[in-house]
């Protein structure tokens, strides 16, 4: 820490000397939309190559200070395409009309820590949403808003589950071991986009006493309102996200959020009401007469039922599915935020209440927060901005996923034939138990009633997050070829989590264990802080062979530490709730901190009338993960872009070729670097230390990924079409492994660095204005994804990646000169000893990564109305079906009959090939119908100025031969591998909405 601060006093004083001694000028103007002439607020100009600007009025007038002599002014506002003007040193105003950027072929990127260059000169493959689009449908998590918008990236939903719960792939899984998720910058700051399972295993046992990645786990990233967010843009090349150093990797994802505007302060309501319902549910199998049912109704107990409910017809059948999963009670949402400024400060405040309801009862999620951003101008060098958000977020879950108690329904329902009503009470007001399945003489406990646990159990999270950030700029030098920036952000993440369960004593599950009554409290507590300090120096000469040079230096110091710890108790004492005075008490406790530093520099050249681009930069890191703690790791990068206008026709506006070199890193896991020793329990009254089965390893180090991308980016017939092609190579080197060690030593593995794993992807967009009329316009944006992953090299034995069920359910192997996403298990494919005969082997069966995936968005604008679709298409991917697989083995699959013994009994053979499926789907991810009302008839509104209406639906179909709920599930959340697994997940749910916004 001492040493950031030594970093930044020694920037500092660098910089003092620097002074504005130049003759300066004010300049005046307006800016208006092209062909409509109506002002346009908030757009940014500034002069040509440097990195600030003011903003525009409500009216679209601006004032500015620049150098004497001849200047180019720039203005520029996300959804417009630019327009410079030159003026000469006796002109003093400029006056700019902007056409609208339909298919948002222009903007501003992110190049590093306090510098953005044009989109129309980015060497990078650029993928930018911006706050419309992102919120046109809305969605549990900003990963779902995202989904189908991004090339490149994958968008996974876990689970059907209210909440969220979903993760974000950026071109392929780039790590073994280390963290596979994004790094996630919200206005500078560094947030926690944390998996922390909230104790669902304490009483469905899947894995663990009190928690495991099982568990319909919630990703922090859904506390985030995404009506707050003007734009995100999603940085995939190590070109691009060599910035972020050692944690970079795995793409970056830059959230922007709204912040004020000048002008008089608007006001805008909107109320959304909505509904949900089940997608798809699994059926079951009706049985005709007792005999046939017989088989499956457990002991003398569960016959004794069959036998009465089906006496010497046909048996009755409940579709419970549809039961349990068919609550379609509104869900609802308030927004209500303000935006405006004055003189020089903006502000822009915001409230949300969001109430998610579940499909199923006792289920739902309601996010209630706000947020405050402020800006503000002190004298013409100094300004500070700052932001604060607090968020409570309350989840009812329900259950789902993997289960070994007879909790989770679609696992339970599995071996129960449906031929009893379950919704049953008897005289105590006690729901009936599930009288088949493990059952003798009494029902079993190896099973049990889902409406029963539904609504006496509980299982709740709640989470409170507070983040804010401040950062203070200041213009050190501004002469008409010289500008100097210096900036400082510091800023803070922080949230408190806490799940809770408890299953009452009469549970049918209960006495499994030998303890009657479970209760289980998790807590986490994360706190996240990071500072950063950068000079950026622009050097505009202002000709066309020289236009500028943009050279940033900084650093940056940022800590995180998170502490769990939970206590589970069963056998509890009659009416109580806590595990205090349990029979039974287990508790687990951890902490894990990580701080890091670095340091970096980088030059932006833009030459021959902005037709050529060239960047190059580093940055150097180190952190206290790393084996050697003072050492940097340096990440380069190298990029470049060269614009062809007007080649060859009228009708081919601009080409742009692009490439692009860079580094980036994934740091070791916490305690990956340490000898660590594990509890050895009592001996003789006293607490006892032994020797962990890890070591750790003093020379441990960031894996590093070298990514190579070649593309090219067109604009043809006037803007109205634009074609973006990207080729990417990456390898990812040094990779963190487990290396088994002699048993001798009395350990089990040690942490090594080692290995290559490698992706070679295409990523192709398509956007266009087919249409376009008076009063009708049509746009288009097709993304296309491709990408191969393998595993080149390891320097251990070849093992399963974590996260597996083992070779009778196949699982991803990391083994050399392989595809890492091969799915591997038992099949008979080696020719036995007798011709004709095969004997079993653990071999690759088919590859879980698709061939491609493919969306499709469409805009249909006529007059006052907007209708929007987004369609995506994946083709290919193998899945684990293991949902199938328990239905077939408790032979209540609905085609059990027909398929589902055939399955079942190849699978006893040792082959799981029946329950390997492919997960191909077409789904209409979002429709939405806007109306976009009269001024005449909002302003029959006291003091309203505009009136919207909007019809929309989330998840409206799937068009898919897929046997279970949706091929996406991952029964293990966010993971790098295995994450074809589908296990009795909680199902997914189509969503209705109806939506007024007014403005004031």
């Amino acid at each position: 820490m001492g040493r950031f601060f030594s970093f930044a006093a020694a920037l500092a004083v660098a910089v003092l000397p620097l002074r504005a001694d130049a003759q300066t000028r004010d300049i005046s103007g307006k800016v208006t939309q092209a062909v409509v002439g109506t002002p346009i607020a908030d757009v940014t100009v500034s002069i040509v190559g440097q990195q600030v600007g003011v903003r525009t009025n409500e009216r679209g007038e601006f004032r500015m200070r620049v150098p004497s002599g001849e200047v180019v002014v720039l203005a520029r506002q996300l959804g417009f395409k630019r327009q410079t003007i030159r003026l000469g040193p006796t002109e003093n105003t400029a006056n700019f009309v902007l056409e609208k950027d339909v298919l948002q072929l222009e903007g501003v990127t992110v190049t590093g820590q306090a510098t953005t260059t044009d989109r129309k000169v980015a060497a990078t493959a650029v993928a930018t949403v911006g706050g419309p689009e992102l919120n046109r449908v809305p969605a549990r998590s900003i990963e779902s808003n995202l989904a189908g918008k991004v090339a490149g990236a994958r968008m996974f939903e876990n689970s059907g589950a209210p909440g969220g719960g979903a993760q974000i792939q950026i071109r392929g899984a780039t790590s073994v071991l280390a963290s596979g998720d994004p790094l996630y910058v919200v206005d500078g700051v560094i947030i926690s986009n944390a998996s922390i399972s909230s104790g669902a295993s304490s009483v469905s046992r899947a894995s663990g006493s009190t928690g495991s990645s099982q568990d319909q786990v919630v990703n922090r990233l859904a506390d985030l309102n995404p009506n707050d967010v003007e734009n995100i843009e999603v940085l995939k090349s190590a070109a691009a996200t060599a910035i972020y150093g050692s944690r970079a990797t795995n793409g970056v994802v830059v959230i922007t959020t709204k912040r004020g505007k000048q002008g008089k302060a608007t006001w805008n309501v909107v109320q959304r009401m909505g509904t949900q319902q089940a997608q798809r549910l699994l059926g079951h199998r009706s049985f005709e007469n007792y005999a046939e049912v017989k088989p499956y109704v457990g002991g003398v107990y569960g016959d004794s039922i069959a036998r009465a409910v089906c006496g010497s017809g046909a048996c009755p059948s409940f579709d419970w599915q549809k039961e349990l999963y068919g609550r379609t009670s509104p869900s609802w949402e308030t927004l209500l935020s303000s935006a405006g400024g004055a003189n020089n400060t903006r502000y822009f405040v915001s409230l949300n209440d969001r109430q998610e309801s579940g499909i199923a009862v006792n289920t739902g999620a309601r996010r209630t927060g706000g947020r405050i951003n402020l800006d503000q101008t002190i004298g013409t060098k100094l300004t500070v901005s700052a932001g604060i958000d607090v968020t409570r977020n309350f989840f009812q879950r329900g259950f789902g996923n993997n289960d070994n108690a007879g909790v989770s329904p679609i696992y339970s329902l599995a071996y129960n034939p449906a031929i009893i009503d379950l919704q049953q009470k008897d005289a105590s007001g006690r729901y009936v138990q599930m009288p088949f399945y493990t059952g003798s003489t009494k029902p079993g406990f190896g099973t049990s009633n889902p409406f029963e646990v539904f609504n006496f159990a509980d299982n709740t999270e709640s989470v409170w997050r507070q983040a804010g950030n401040v950062r203070v700029g200041y213009t050190a030098l501004s002469t008409t070829k010289n500008s100097v920036q210096l900036s400082y952000l510091t800023g803070v993440d922080r949230f408190q989590q806490e799940g809770f369960q408890y299953f009452p004593n009469y549970f049918q599950v209960e006495p499994a264990d030998g303890f009657l009554g479970t209760a289980n409290q998790v807590n986490a507590s994360s706190l996240q802080m990071n500072q950063g300090i950068n000079a950026v120096w622009t050097y505009s000469p202002g000709g066309k062979w020289f236009t500028s040079a943009t050279t940033s230096i900084g650093g940056s110091y940022e800590t995180q530490a998170l502490n769990q710890y939970s206590v589970r108790g069963r056998g509890l004492l009659p009416t109580r709730k806590i595990a205090l005075g349990a029979t039974d008490i287990a508790i687990t406790n951890q902490r894990t901190e990580f701080r890091d530093q670095s340091m970096y520099g980088q030059t932006q050249l833009l030459m021959l009338d902005e037709k050529l681009a060239v960047n190059a930069g580093v940055r150097a890191d180190r952190s206290s993960a790393n084996g050697d703690r003072e050492k940097y790791f340096t990440f380069p990068k190298f990029s470049g872009s060269y614009r062809f206008v007007k080649p060859l026709t009228d009708k081919l506006d601009e080409v742009k070729f692009r490439a692009a070199w860079g580094q980036s890193g994934n740091r070791p896991r916490w305690a990956d670097r340490d000898v660590l020793y594990a509890d050895g329990g009592l001996i003789g009254g006293s607490g006892s230390l032994v020797s962990s089965s890890a070591l750790g390893s003093t020379t441990v180090k960031p894996e590093v990924m070298n990514e190579l991308e070649f593309g090219t980016d067109i604009t043809l017939f006037g803007g109205r079409m634009g074609v973006e092609f990207s080729r990417y190579q990456r390898k990812i080197k040094d990779l963190l492994l487990t290396f088994p060690l002699a048993p001798s030593s009395g350990l089990g593995t040690q942490v090594i660095n080692g290995g290559q794993l490698s992706v070679l992807g295409t990523e192709a967009v398509l956007s266009a204005v087919p249409l376009r009329t008076r009063n009708f316009e049509w746009t288009t944006r097709i993304i296309f994804n491709h990408n191969a992953q393998f595993t080149d090299s390891i320097p251990v034995p070849a093992f399963a990646a974590a996260g597996t069920f083992g070779v009778s359910y196949g699982r991803n192997r990391i083994q050399s000169a392989t595809r890492s996403t091969n799915i591997w298990g038992n099949a008979p494919l080696r020719p036995g000893t007798t011709p004709g005969t095969f004997v079993v082997v653990d071999t690759i069966l088919y590859d879980s990564n698709p061939i491609h995936t493919t969306t499709f968005n469409n805009d249909f604008s006529y007059k006052r109305f907007t209708l929007s679709a987004l369609v995506d298409w994946r083709n290919g991917g193998y899945v684990s079906n293991m949902t199938k697989n328990l239905w077939d083995e408790g032979g209540q699959a609905r085609d059990f009959v027909a398929e589902g013994k055939t399955r079942f009994d190849t699978f006893n053979k040792q082959d799981i090939r029946p329950y390997l499926e492919k997960g191909t789907y077409v789904k209409i991810r979002e429709v939405s119908l806007n109306y976009q009302a009269p001024d005449a008839l909002a302003k029959k509104l006291p003091g309203a100025s505009s009136l919207r209406f909007n019809l929309s639906g989330r998840n409206l179909a799937i068009i898919s031969k897929y046997w279970s709920f949706d091929p996406e599930f991952s029964n293990f959340g966010n993971a790098n591998f295995n994450r074809f697994v589908d296990l009795a997940p909680f199902p997914a749910s189509r969503q209705f909405f109806f939506s007024v916004d007014v403005g004031f």
